[in-house]
């Protein structure tokens, strides 16, 4: 992905006043020692009084811009059974409750390393040591000491008895809170509500701060290890090649999921403490942010019924009409976490493929703009053609000021302040007939963007002139006779957005949503899953803006007002204590369970930094390739309009031509670097006209593992694509025993009588036959020969040879593909004579 990702900002997750010190005790349940297994010990009655008092809110992340707005949630709250009833918490002890209860504990905490997880030592292994490492804490991990077999119903009920109920009783008491867990979190029904789980992490801040004990390091880690015990009895119970050895129900996996949500919580609290202004600690003691973040997610982590969880969920939003191409991003827990969510039914989605979202195509023959409200029969306004066409052949951005009157009039002052607003075509605020747009969406968007100017810009002195707007729909001439004005309207659109002011997303969906009460990973999914975001042009509208004038300036217009969207970097150090944060740290995403949500957003809504300053061995068609995935165009020959914009490519000779297989040959010259990853496609979707014949007729019709075949580049030009690889060229074939014949599914290959290797169509590729001809060769990828979603010989025909700088060059076609195996050739199979070729042969495909 890059250094930059996607990220939410203005939260207000984590909030607690901190009085003045006052002395109490400080009691706990005896700590655990060998075995799990505990002796009752004398409570601490130590004060710590490490950190000065202050009386300024203490905040994870940056406040609401309105002080009256409560605190936001930090997850997505949800209702579970009371399983534990007949069996509860008894509250006489954390730690010794197993014992109680006829359990044994089979793993422990082996608290090696500062930066290890619960159970194992990762420390210093690779991804695949880690992958094995992972399996010294598989089951069992607990049974019960009359050795009767563990159900998964029991155990689930156990575990809701001990480290959810529990455990945020021994935190409480930890913390010196006391907390009613039966009245704060069951209702009349028995049910169980996670709802109060938010903010807990603030109140024990309280609580903490009432003692003194802010930044307590012996408190803190009391509070540390039942996390991790807690973690720990939640690692996924697997057998061999991770069979899961618990089959649970919707409602189980459920309970489990809000137990891991609880552990998550708590480690937010922690959070509070290394943030406290005064708060520091030697490497010895080992304090720092991942030590708390690595406890609760790490690399390898399976929590127990996630991954069951997540097929449940799936199965739910699939029968909820949500968009295959939209689960296609989610992770396990995102799935977890979005079959919570109501969603309006705003849009069919039965005719959508796994990548690409067709639900929002638009046909301009029978497009209809819409109103604010069905029914609505308000007059149309219209910018008058003729300023906007003055204003651009003057390379001029016409913008527009909504009158008291409702009219509009064109403004072109370079300095003049403006909104650019992106919507959604299909939402009906286009219209591809005339620039103009009903009274009632003026008035709309007229309080939109006054309000948006008075958050973004709260003491300007901008605020003395009305706020211009740039929207397509009324800016970018659609009059036949203004056809020349138009191109030039999309040649500066790059500029238009990133001289704007401020950016305004218009999407049917996000409007609906109360972003103040909404959790950071419920705005994430809601922003990613959003017509928005699979739409072309789009992508070029918010990759400009993001970045401008080093600073974020790109809102989402939500139902209580403008969203702002920040590009997040997990790389840049963040200024502590908390008071002065503006961002969300990488530790507190990982906590939080919205990373991958970030991560997809950041993929999503690539940097324009990132995509045209690409670190070595990375290309623009990687990045693009990962935004383009999941959006769509009703117009495919704006793809490379859009694409040659964002890497800030000279547009014009693209413009200058019609049909999309000729502008996307002209974007391939332009581009002239190309990632020989396309080459090895064996998907339909290829050019039809030479000498591209090599090329997907879309960047988003090349599957993305061809771009990570990134040890090569080639060069395209107007004679082809230009590459190094070896390859295999056959001998002359006799025409009276093969010619016009099929290439055999299998057969052997060799140089002078010696076979070199054999060679097979999988089946999947049967329909690419190859007939025998002369001048036939063998392109030879370098890499893995097992991969089997990937040809390692493309068959190709020389049509000519031609000598340049270097030696000679193949200039070929491709005719199909096959998989090659060097070892152990069949001496039963077809043999063919020819000769290898240097390994850097050069090749122009055509």
């Amino acid at each position: 992905m890059g250094s930059c990702i996607g990220t939410i900002r203005r939260p207000r997750t984590l909030t607690a006043i901190v009085p003045q010190p006052e002395v109490v005790n400080y009691r706990c349940s005896p700590e655990p020692v060998e075995g799990n297994i505990v002796q009752p010990t004398p409570p601490d009655n130590t004060l710590c009084t490490t950190l000065p008092s202050i009386s300024e809110p203490i905040s994870l992340t940056v406040p609401h811009f309105s002080p009256d707005k409560p605190p936001r949630p930090e997850f997505t709250p949800f209702t579970i059974p009371y399983l534990c009833r007949s069996n509860p918490y008894d509250g006489k002890g954390f730690w010794t409750f197993p014992e109680r209860r006829g359990w044994v504990i089979n793993v422990k905490d082996t608290n090696c390393h500062t930066l290890c997880p619960p159970g194992v030592c990762l420390d210093g292994l690779s991804y695949e040591d880690i992958t094995e490492k992972h399996k010294e804490i598989q089951p069992p991990m607990l049974s019960r000491s009359d050795g009767s077999p563990v159900l998964a119903s029991e155990k689930a009920a156990f575990l809701q008895a001990w480290v959810f109920f529990g455990f945020l009783a021994e935190i409480s008491a930890l913390c010196g809170m006391e907390l009613d867990i039966k009245a704060e979190f069951t209702d009349d029904q028995e049910l169980i509500s996670t709802e109060k789980l938010n903010g807990l992490p603030g109140r024990w801040f309280k609580a903490v701060a009432k003692q003194h004990r802010i930044g307590d390091k012996p408190l803190m880690e009391h509070i540390l290890r039942c996390v991790r015990q807690v973690v720990l009895m939640l690692t996924e119970e697997s057998g061999p090649n991770f069979t899961q050895t618990f089959k649970y129900t919707y409602s189980e996996c459920r309970i489990l999921h809000s137990i891991d949500t609880a552990a998550r919580v708590t480690a937010l609290h922690l959070l509070l403490h290394l943030y406290s202004p005064g708060f520091s600690a030697t490497d010895e003691e080992g304090w720092k942010q991942n030590r708390i973040s690595n406890s609760v997610h790490w690399i390898v982590r399976k929590v127990e019924g996630l991954d069951q969880l997540s097929t449940f969920a799936e199965e739910d939003l699939e029968e909820r009409g949500w968009c295959k191409s939209e689960l296609e991003l989610l992770a396990s827990d995102d799935l977890a976490f979005a079959s919570l969510l109501p969603r309006p039914n705003i849009k069919d989605h039965s005719g959508c493929e796994r990548f690409i979202c067709n639900a929002y195509q638009t046909d301009e023959a029978a497009y209809v703009t819409r109103h604010v409200e069905d029914g609505c029969g308000c007059n149309f306004v219209d910018v008058q053609t003729s300023a906007l066409v003055n204003a651009l052949s003057e390379g001029m951005i016409p913008k527009l000021v909504i009158t008291g009157h409702l009219e509009l009039e064109v403004v072109t002052e370079h300095t003049y302040p403006y909104v650019a607003v992106s919507h959604v075509w299909a939402d009906g605020l286009g219209n591809p007939f005339s620039n103009a747009l009903p009274s009632c969406q003026l008035h709309r968007l007229r309080g939109f963007i006054n309000k948006l100017n008075r958050v973004s810009n709260p003491t300007s002195a901008l605020n003395n002139l009305p706020i211009g707007l740039w929207m397509d729909t009324l800016c970018i001439p659609v009059e036949p006779n203004a056809r020349a004005a138009r191109k030039t309207a999309i040649q500066l659109l790059g500029k238009t957005f990133n001289e704007a002011n401020a950016v305004l997303i218009l999407d049917r969906e996000l409007e609906i949503v109360e972003s103040a009460t909404a959790s950071f990973f419920e705005l994430g999914l809601r922003i990613l899953c959003s017509g928005w975001v699979k739409r072309l042009w789009t992508l070029q509208e918010a990759a400009l803006a993001s970045e401008a004038h080093g600073a974020e300036k790109l809102y989402f217009q939500m139902r209580d007002g403008p969203f702002l969207y920040h590009k997040y970097d997990p790389n840049r150090k963040v200024s502590r204590p908390v008071k002065t944060t503006t961002e969300i740290t990488a530790e507190e995403r990982t906590i939080l369970n919205d990373y991958h949500i970030m991560m997809e957003l950041g993929a999503q809504i690539p940097s324009v930094h990132m995509m045209r300053n690409m670190r070595e061995g990375w290309s623009p068609f990687q990045v693009i390739h990962s935004a383009l995935a999941h959006r769509s165009t009703s117009k495919a020959e704006d793809v490379p309009v859009c694409i040659a914009s964002l890497l800030g490519k000279d547009i014009c000779t693209i413009l200058s031509t019609e049909g999309v297989e000729q502008r996307m040959a002209k974007f391939y010259i332009l581009m002239r670097e190309i990632p020989c990853g396309v080459i090895w496609d064996t998907g339909p979707g290829k050019m039809s006209i030479r000498p591209f014949r090599w090329a997907p007729s879309s960047i988003n019709a090349c599957p993305e593992p061809q771009f990570n075949l990134k040890w090569n580049t080639g060069i395209c030009d107007s004679l082809g694509l230009h590459v190094r690889y070896g390859g295999f060229v056959f001998a002359e074939i006799e025409e009276r025993c093969c010619i016009g014949a099929m290439l055999p599914q299998e057969f052997n290959v060799a140089e002078t009588g010696n076979a070199l290797a054999k060679l097979y169509w999988p089946p999947a590729w049967a329909r690419l036959q190859i007939q025998i001809q002369q001048n036939l060769a063998m392109i030879l990828r370098q890499g893995s020969e097992t991969d089997p979603l990937t040809p390692t010989a493309a068959v190709v025909i020389i049509e000519d040879t031609i000598q340049v700088d270097g030696g000679t060059e193949y200039v070929c076609r491709i005719v199909g593909y096959m998989h090659l195996l060097r070892a152990n050739p069949d001496p039963e199979t077809a043999l063919f004579q020819g000769r290898r070729t240097e390994l850097d042969q050069m090749w122009c495909i055509t």
